[in-house]
Formats: structure tokens, sequence, C-alpha cells
């Protein structure tokens, strides 16, 4: 079995993919029909027609295009900038245009079976035809479609910059209100000039990792229309295709609305200023009765952002702004708001943080640096001084920046800090964990698990995943799920539980005994236990 979003491969009783996270569906399907349709003919691309499955030629599915290799006897292969398991997108050069630059997007034929390779086709398909007849400064142009050995291409207007989620990894985590409410703007208008076609386009997955930053301007870019859909308004029984955590409830009952967009950028706007994945609870993360709101997970936020942002990702749809062009005025006035208000008093300057490269939410935990807090003076009212008292310095996983361990909000960035918030202070007694990579012979800093939940995976900005416990550099053949397992505590107990990963996860005991952990299956850890995820071991250890 494959992941018909990743191409991964999956087992047949996972409810979702170890990779990506997308919910699995095994039942058979008819093959639905093309359902984009092109405003004017001269619109219409003209699709190549596929020789039958037994003569196609194709190339090996893993072998990606080597830098100087030409398509088309035109576009000349710079390099590969991106991708997942059914295909690439590479940088090119176009031979016949004065070595334009352009992005040539790839999908190469791997498939399960005969329906995942139709609905794929058809996904391709439908994205240069949606494409072909939307004209916006913040869709890509499409120059070419075509079929070589086997593999589908579509080569589009080459967008410099990187994606969102990389913009939240360069800011460590987390992005500024006022930038987001200028994306947010941005992304409106473009959504709204594809809810006003007739019949109205529904894009069905935005994300991080689908809006892209044009280097040359600083655009807001709206990429990979694969999944956009052309809605009639008596059409029902819509394909639930989404990205779970981003979708909105909707979606998976079959319905789709211009909505439903409002929703996904949302959910896109709650995870750049919170640092809050949608995709760690992908079915609560919005209930806000029983999750915190935005403003307890980053108390910067103002109250007016808060509450779009509650209405964005309401449950129903009739509870959400009735339209991009409403939200899009409402942002552009708090837009407005921001810029007037008084700038906010700077926190006094903090001892100064080795930049390693690494953003602070993918750091394992740094050696704590004993430093002398002054002498407190008697105040008024005949309270006593603390007298000297050494601090423990941590740092925020929001901002990256050092902060004392007792900190509740962080200085800099006014992000809640976990450990302050759970009540721990040096020498509380509440005991704390790490992990401990074995089997390396490079000096490792333990992973600290000083979070009431931690994920364990690999690091993938195209998705937007940054795990606390990033294993990415013991991890050479990518062993390890982007989503592999996540360790929580309920008072002084952890727990461990595998997310569905594609290798599993083992628990090894002192005593000898192992066992392979069922997916979302908790088991409690004990100090000393071994873990492995896929090849990587980690010893567990409680102080």
């Amino acid at each position: 079995m494959f992941c018909p979003e990743c191409g991964v491969q999956v087992q047949p009783e996972d409810p979702y993919c170890g990779e990506c996270g997308a919910k699995q569906d095994y039942a058979p399907l008819t093959p639905p029909a093309v359902v984009v349709e092109a405003r004017r003919d001269s619109s219409k691309v003209a699709m190549p027609e596929s020789k039958p499955e037994s003569k196609k030629p194709k190339a090996a599915a893993n072998v990606q295009l080597e830098p100087g290799t030409l398509l088309l006897d035109r576009y000349s292969i710079v390099k590969r900038v991106g991708g997942g398991g059914m295909g690439s997108v590479y940088q090119a050069r176009d031979k016949r245009l004065a070595d334009r630059l352009c992005a040539v997007k790839e999908m190469v034929e791997m498939f399960a079976d005969d329906y995942q390779r139709s609905k794929a086709v058809e996904d391709f398909q439908r994205e240069s035809e949606v494409l072909a007849q939307l004209e916006h400064p913040s869709i890509p142009t499409i120059y070419d479609y075509f079929v070589e050995s086997g593999r589908y291409y579509l080569v589009m207007k080459w967008i410099g910059g990187g994606d969102l989620a990389e913009q939240m990894r360069l800011h460590g985590g987390m992005v500024s209100e006022p930038t987001v409410t200028k994306w947010g703007v941005q992304t409106c208008d473009v959504l709204h000039y594809i809810h006003s076609q007739n019949p109205p386009i529904i894009y069905r997955d935005l994300k991080p990792a689908n809006l892209m930053l044009d280097e040359r301007n600083g655009r807001i870019m709206l990429v990979d229309f694969g999944i956009a859909r052309v809605v009639r308004p008596t059409e029902k029984g819509v394909t639930a295709i989404g990205t779970m955590g981003y979708a909105p409830p909707e979606l998976f009952a079959g319905k789709v609305e211009p909505r439903s967009d409002i929703y996904s950028l949302g959910a896109t706007m709650f995870h750049m200023m919170t640092g809050s994945d949608p995709q760690d609870n992908p079915l609560l993360i919005f209930d806000f009765q029983k999750n915190p709101r935005p403003r307890v997970i980053n108390p910067a936020i103002t109250p007016d952002m808060e509450r779009m942002l509650m209405r964005m990702v309401a449950h129903k749809p009739e509870d959400r702004f009735s339209s991009a062009l409403d939200l899009m005025k409402v942002l552009e006035e708090h837009g407005s708001r921001l810029q007037s208000r008084p700038a906010p008093v700077k926190a006094q300057p903090m001892p100064a943080r080795i930049d390693t490269g690494i953003p602070a939410t993918m750091q394992p935990a740094q050696a704590s640096v004993p430093i002398q807090k002054p002498a407190m003076t008697s105040a008024p009212g005949g309270s006593t001084s603390t007298g000297n008292k050494p601090i423990e310095w941590v740092f925020c996983g929001h901002c990256g920046q050092k902060i004392a361990n007792d900190d509740v909000y962080c200085p800099h960035c006014g992000s809640r800090q976990p450990n302050a918030a759970a009540g721990y202070t040096p020498g509380s007694g509440r005991a704390t964990a790490q992990l401990v990579v074995v089997g390396t012979s490079d000096m490792v800093t333990p992973f600290r698990i000083d979070k009431d939940s931690v994920l364990i995976g690999r690091t993938d900005p195209h998705t937007a995943i940054f795990p606390e416990i990033d294993l990415t550099n013991y991890d050479p053949e990518t062993k390890v799920s982007r989503r592999h397992a996540r360790i929580y505590r309920q008072g002084d107990q952890f727990f461990i539980e595998d997310l569905t990963s594609v290798n599993g996860t083992i628990i090894n005991s002192p005593s000898g005994g192992s066992v392979k952990l069922s997916p979302r299956s908790p088991r409690v850890l004990s100090a000393e236990d071994e873990l492995q995820l896929g090849e990587t071991r980690l010893r567990f250890v409680v102080r």
C-alpha cells in the first residue's frame, strides 16, 4: 500500500500516513471524471496522449534528473529544489528563450494500482488546466506541459524565494503578527480572485508549504494547484483531499465551498503566529473549549487577531467570515492599526546566545550556565531580600533567545514558557528527562524533554514539520519518519506514542525485554529504557 498524498509505503491498518500525516482510505473508489473546465476554448491546455501502459517507456521511479539533463530538447535542468514521493520540482533554463529560468514540476509513474495512477494523472492535468485559465500576480504562469519517458512535466514561471514553512524556520518557528497580517491580506486577494471565477475554484490545500514568498517583490504566491477544484452549486460528494490539521471539517463530509479555504488560511496563520502545528492534533486543536486559545500560547498576539483567528477556524462554515474579500478588508484595517500603535518597549538584552544555525525549536538542550542575580533589596512593608541566587538559563522555544528558566513569559517575544507554566523550577523536585543518542562516537548533547509533549522525527521545511527532538543528523538512511513518535508526561510519568511511523518504535528495557509499539497506543517509559526508531537508538534518562 502507498500513501496517495506522498507516495510512501504504509501498512493497511494505518489510519494515517507516518510521513505526511494524510488520512488513508483504502475503500475501492470509482475514478472521478476531470471536473475543471476552461472558461474559454483558447485557454484549454492541450494534453498529450499517453501511450498504452505496456508500451510506455519508463524511467526508474527513484532516479532524479541530473543537472544538465535536457527535456524536450529545450529545458535544461539546473538543480532539484523540492518534491516528494511522486516526483520532484526542478529549476531549469529554457534554451529557446535566452536561458530564462523556469520551474519544472515532475510526476513519476510510481503507483500501487491503476486507480492511483489515473487519480495522480488527473490531478496533474487539472493543475495545468487551472493555471492556464488564471491570470493573477500571485499565481505562477504556466509555460508548457508534456510527457517524456513515462514522466509528466509541467513548466511554470520560476518563483525565487522559499515557502512560508521556510520563513517560519528562519524566524525561529514563529512569525510576527504584522508580517502574518500582510501575508494574510495578499493570500485573501488571490483567494477572492479564484473564488470569483464562474464556477468558483476552491484551492482546498492551503498551508505554509503551498505559499511561496517571491524574492523579487515580497509577494505571496499560491502554488501547487494539483487538487484545486471547480465546484458547481449543485455538486455533492466532493472527494476529501487536503492536509490534516489545515483541512476544514466539512471537507471530510464531501462538502467544499469558498469558506473552506478561509478555514485553511486561519489554520496557517495560527501556526505561523503561535508555532503550534495543527498537524500535531488535527482533530481537536481548534476546539478552544479544550485547547489553549491563541493568546494563551503566544500572549504577544493582539485580542483582535485572536478573535479573527478563532472566527476563521470556526467549525461551521456559516460562523466564519462570509468571503475572502470580507476577511481581506478586516485584515487590511487591522494592519493599519498595527502600524499606528506605539512601538513596544524593548526588553533588556540578555546574554548573547551562540548561533548554531539551527532553529531553536530543533536544538537539543543546551548546558545550563549558572549566573548570579543581583541581591534583592528590602522593599517597603518589611519584605526581606532573597540574597544572591543562581539562575539557570535556558532558551525560548519560540524565538531562541536566552531566558531564565523560571520566566513564565519570554521577555523577547512574549511567548508562554512550558517549564514555568508547568510549575518547574530548578531544585523543585519535579522529574526531568533526557534522550541520549546511543551508538555514535560523536560528542552529542542530550535532547532535554522540557515540555509536556515533544515530537520526535525529522525536520521537513516543505511541510512545516520541526520536531523538538530532530534526529535528521543521526538518521542518514531516513528510517525515522518526519512525525515518528511523541513523548508526553502526566504528573511524574512519561509516555511514548508511535505516530503511525513507517518503520515503527521499539522499547528495549534494561532487563532485556523488548516490545514494538502499536500505532497510537501510548506506553509508560521507565528510566534507562532504550528506544529504537528505525535504526536510531536513544536512551531515556530520568533526573
